[in-house]
């Protein structure tokens, strides 16, 4: 679920991207974003959360990745950014 503009800071907007808990009975998840921004376009930051949100979802189906242990993969990174320049 993605909620606007649910506080500010200075001259900047705080947005939130909340999943509902245990959707993926296995791992028992709940995944809360939150963007710092200053822009106001808020369905370039929807689309941002989400399809961060696919990038988290991969991260979590690899074997190989500890839930809740940090992500520390460049090419994660490298997405994020990409879509950041994208969306925001």
């Amino acid at each position: 679920m993605f909620l606007k503009a649910i506080d500010r800071f200075n001259d900047l907007v705080v947005s939130v991207y909340v999943t509902a808990g245990h959707i993926l009975a296995i791992l028992n998840i709940h995944t809360r974003l939150m963007l710092l921004h200053d822009s106001r376009n808020d369905d370039g930051i929807k689309s941002f959360f989400q399809e961060v949100h696919e990038l988290y979802i991969r991260i979590l189906l690899n074997p190989l990745y500890l839930p809740g242990s940090r992500i520390t993969s460049s090419h994660f990174d490298t997405k994020v950014r990409a879509l950041a320049r994208k969306y925001l």
